[in-house]
């Protein structure tokens, strides 16, 4: 009989299994190795866009060139906030529209939310700081969640980061406020000052607070204009829009910053005024305002863009009646002024069917019998009168003139000026250096004085007048003896006796 050999049968079975055994720890082992990481397919701004909820992320960046086109960049990392942060914010400042809040802010905020370099999320610590395209750095708490937060200081992450081809995005639910910013904000909020300094509209009025006290800061007695604003006590502020300083062609170089403090003080009067208020005591007589400037500002009625409304300092009301915690905001269509501004005044010649006597200090015209007969033996309202002469041509004249005299008297023997007004005020001026731009610079009455006061506004008439030429004028003791300037925007000397258009500035009663 065969002998059996049991040991290659021992060594069989043992190999058999060796061999299952392994083939379980192989296969045990590939079940444990970890998935690849699908590879990122998108660009951050992609992912952004094809977002449904980050709709007002998207709209923000892309009217933002400067900032999609630094996420369109290489190495980034984006603390995406959804629309449910974008909400949040709008209902923390307490707007209608984060539109309404302005763009530099808005660029400021966002680019505290992108840093150029890739930060996964297991990287973060209560020790990492991560600086941001806007210049502040983003921290963390002892929960890995962002410390710098503006009120939030645990702002948690909402899904997954989402690898990106150009970095990664981390997607959080609150809006990352820069402290600097945050402080802005938390100083301001509800208050005058958060309508200026934060509003889309008044932009450029905040730059120009923001020059305006670097004079302060360093001027004793100044109180700083973003404390004024954000202070206790009730105030109003007239504050033009973009637009008055963007046509006016003033930028924040036209004035010096104390020149920028006596401006915006202009705009500023004490107490919570609305409309409705102001148009009240306008009604009772009280047609003037008195400014933190220590000056006064007219109050009129004017028409802008076909609806009536008020002007103040002769800028018209557009948007009256942003409230606030301590006062309220009347957005104004131009620059409030402590001096009157009357523009496109027309007076005709001798003979000439347009008035040509002039009342400058409130801005009427007369024709020779109204002149006449306005002219008590006391007092008269006319300063001054416009003629054409051969020799004298294009000029403005007092009453007292005997050169005015002469032409109308020539124009009609009955036209005697000497002979039948009771009194003849004695306006005089001067023919300045001035040119049309240094007389738009003047707005308030401080610059008036010192560019109209003067000893030598003596002459009786500012003769052979040129558009641009700008004159000084001192009127009658008996007219207060306010000063103002004049500017020819026109002459027009048809017939030898045509029409001159000038535009006004002078003293507002008080100042």
């Amino acid at each position: 009989m065969k002998k059996k050999n049991l040991f290659l049968k021992s060594t069989s079975s043992l190999l058999a299994m060796l061999f299952v055994v392994m083939s379980a720890f192989m296969f045990t082992a590939c079940d444990d190795d970890p998935e690849p990481e699908p590879e990122a397919e998108n660009s951050i701004l992609e992912i952004v866009t094809a977002s449904e909820t980050h709709t007002q992320l998207e709209a923000f960046v892309n009217a933002d060139d400067d900032l999609a086109s630094a996420l369109g960049g290489n190495n980034l990392t984006l603390f995406a906030p959804n629309d449910a942060a974008f909400e949040k914010l709008r209902v923390t400042l307490g707007v209608d529209d984060l539109n309404q809040v302005s763009p530099a802010v808005i660029g400021a905020v966002l680019r505290f939310h992108a840093v150029a370099s890739v930060e996964l999320r297991e990287s973060f610590t209560e020790d990492t700081e991560l600086s941001t395209l806007q210049g502040e750095a983003i921290t963390f708490n002892a929960d890995a969640n962002i410390f710098t937060g503006g009120s939030d200081t645990d702002v948690e992450f909402v899904g997954d980061e989402i690898l990106a081809t150009n970095g990664v995005v981390h997607v959080v639910e609150t809006i990352l406020v820069p402290p600097t910013i945050f402080a802005t904000i938390g100083a301001n909020l509800g208050k005058v000052s958060q309508t200026i300094l934060l509003g889309a509209d008044f932009s450029t009025l905040a730059a120009a607070i923001g020059k305006a006290d670097t004079y302060a800061a360093s001027t004793e007695g100044a109180p700083l204009l973003t404390e004024v604003l954000a202070g206790e006590d009730d105030i109003t502020v007239f504050a033009p829009i973009n637009q008055v300083f963007a046509t006016a062609g003033i930028t924040l170089e036209t004035f010096t910053a104390e020149q920028w403090y006596g401006i915006i003080l202009t705009h500023v009067v004490a107490g919570d005024l609305s409309a409705e208020a102001i148009g009240g005591g306008l009604a009772q007589g009280d047609n003037t305002l008195t400014t933190f400037a220590q000056t006064n500002v007219q109050v009129a009625p004017t028409v802008f863009q076909e609806n009536e409304t008020l002007a103040i300092g002769g800028a018209p009301v557009v948007s009256p009646d942003i409230t606030s915690e301590n006062g309220r905001v009347h957005a104004v269509a131009g620059v409030v002024s402590s001096v009157n501004t009357y523009t496109t005044v027309l007076l005709g010649g001798q003979g000439n069917a347009e008035e040509g006597f002039y009342d400058a200090f409130s801005n009427v015209r007369y024709n020779f019998a109204g002149a006449r007969d306005a002219s008590g033996v006391q007092s008269s309202p006319v300063d001054l009168a416009y003629y054409f002469g051969n020799t004298n041509q294009a000029t403005l004249a007092s009453i007292d003139s005997d050169g005015l005299n002469t032409v109308y008297e020539a124009t009609n023997p009955d036209l005697s000026i000497a002979n039948t007004f009771g009194t003849r005020n004695s306006t005089r001026f001067r023919v300045t250096d001035l040119g049309p731009a240094d007389f738009a610079g003047v707005l308030l009455n401080s610059q008036l004085e010192m560019a109209a006061s003067s000893e030598n506004n003596t002459n009786v008439s500012a003769a052979n007048l040129q558009e641009g030429s700008v004159v000084a004028f001192t009127l009658d003791a008996d007219r207060g003896a306010y000063v103002g300037l004049i500017r020819v925007v026109e002459i027009d000397d048809t017939n030898g006796n045509g029409t001159i258009t000038i535009e006004v500035k002078v003293q507002v009663a008080g100042n």
